[in-house]
């Protein structure tokens, strides 16, 4: 089981796992990263988790 919290920590976490994928990425995936990242930084941390996970299942979908 995995614990998370709405923390900048895991924001920077999910970011990582979004880099770290290989493969072509979907404009529209990108940009909903970079939102998220942009999001957290800014001090809304769970919108940001939220967008940051939306563009990682993308990504690993194929997009």
């Amino acid at each position: 089981m995995r614990v998370t919290t709405d923390s900048s920590a895991y924001c920077a976490e999910l970011a990582t796992r979004f880099a770290a994928q290989p493969g072509p990425r979907a404009e529209e995936t990108a940009i909903m990263a970079e939102d998220g990242r942009r999001l957290c930084d800014t001090g809304h941390v769970r919108s940001g988790i939220a967008k940051l996970r939306r563009a990682l299942r993308a990504v690993q979908a194929g997009g």
